[in-house]
């Protein structure tokens, strides 16, 4: 797939805040390490697709567990009350019961055990992890490698073009992942894929590449998955996903629409990061 990755000199910072296009959207530093701009690569997944999902390494559990149904049902439910009132973000017990509902999810993949190195694609992605590892909200992991990711638009480019800004925590616990399987739980994992992959090209940039990525998800677009996993197998990168239930509708700015919307996963689950994060 194409896309331009500008890296900061070492020792710096990149400051993309001149670049960026929506700023107050724009939630944390903008002093990054690595932009990733993806450009119109991704343009082709926005619509409705009627491909059919990779059978191998790919497990949907609404496709056959009736309660898995049920419960992504109930979250299209919230999500579409969200998105009719966007202030039920700042509601947490609103927010509270969305958290449940995903904690709910991950226990039915229990089934599959999870496999590889946490990543922890901020901010959501910390909370997910630890969903998906059945650990308190406040846990500390010894191997997790924590990554900022932001994906965002940039000035003078049209609205369905992607950009993504990585910031690395711990540049020295990244190595680690070099040539090992890893496990990337995130709410909705892909939607578009953009963060997921912009992680991978930045990595690249250091000589760090993951034999696997192993994907873990309560949701997932079937675009991003069969769109990932062609980028991924391009780069020399076997993928699993497993997903709770699966969304084939994806929407100019890339969320999920259709009978299975979840709103702004991550804006919902920032009410639930560990006590000890700090941005």
């Amino acid at each position: 797939m194409k896309y331009q990755i500008i890296s900061a000199k070492p020792g710096e910072k990149l400051d993309v805040l001149p670049l960026l296009k929506y700023p107050q959207d724009f939630h944390g530093s903008t002093q990054v390490d690595h932009l990733v701009k993806f450009g119109d690569s991704f343009t082709g997944l926005i619509g409705k697709s009627k491909a059919d999902l990779p059978k191998d390494g790919v497990i949907i559990l609404e496709h056959d567990v009736n309660e898995a149904k049920k419960l992504m049902d109930k979250i299209n439910d919230l999500a579409q009350q969200i998105i009719a009132d966007s202030t039920k973000y700042d509601d947490q017990g609103f927010c509270r019961e969305y958290f449940e509902l995903a904690r709910v999810g991950y226990r039915m993949l229990d089934k599959y055990p999870p496999v590889g190195i946490p990543i922890s694609l901020e901010r959501a992605g910390l909370v997910t992890t630890r969903l998906a590892l059945n650990l308190d909200k406040d846990a500390v992991i010894d191997n997790e490698v924590a990554v900022v990711t932001k994906r965002t638009h940039l000035i003078g480019e049209p609205e369905t073009n992607l950009s993504v800004t990585v910031q690395w925590r711990d540049r020295e616990k990244l190595k680690t992942i070099d040539g090992q399987e890893i496990l990337l739980s995130d709410f909705v994992n892909p939607a578009s894929g953009s963060s997921g992959l912009a992680l991978v090209v930045a990595a690249k940039e250091l000589g760090v590449k993951p034999i696997q990525i192993n994907h873990r998800s309560i949701s997932c677009t079937r675009q991003g998955v069969i769109f990932v996993r062609k980028a991924l197998q391009e780069w020399g990168i076997s993928s699993t996903f497993y997903s709770v239930g699966e969304c084939d509708e994806l929407n100019e700015m890339y969320y999920l629409t259709g009978g299975r919307a979840v709103a702004d996963a991550g804006h919902v689950l920032r009410h639930f990061l560990p006590k000890w994060y700090i941005m």
